[in-house]
């Protein structure tokens, strides 16, 4: 975390993959239909970033999104919403 907000120039640039969630992907694919953005991020606040994707088309500039192991946002979902 910098003084700005955070920063991902220590993340590796990571693709497609479906053991790697960003905070959008799991509120959307956890709880019934869609577990609300601003829940999902507190979530995402006790976990680990493992890299970070492009949210945007290649070639277009954009700041790329964290992603976490979607085991452990499985596993920290599943001890928010007991």
């Amino acid at each position: 975390m910098t003084g700005r907000g955070w920063s991902a120039q220590d993340l590796p640039l990571v693709g497609e993959d479906p053991e790697l969630w960003t905070v959008n992907e799991a509120a959307f694919a956890l709880g019934p239909p869609r577990v609300p953005m601003d829940e999902m991020r507190l979530i995402a606040r006790k976990l680990a970033p493992v890299g970070k994707r492009k949210t945007v088309a290649a070639g277009k500039p954009g700041r790329c999104a964290r992603v976490y192991r979607a085991v452990d946002f499985i596993e920290a979902y599943d001890k928010w919403s007991q």
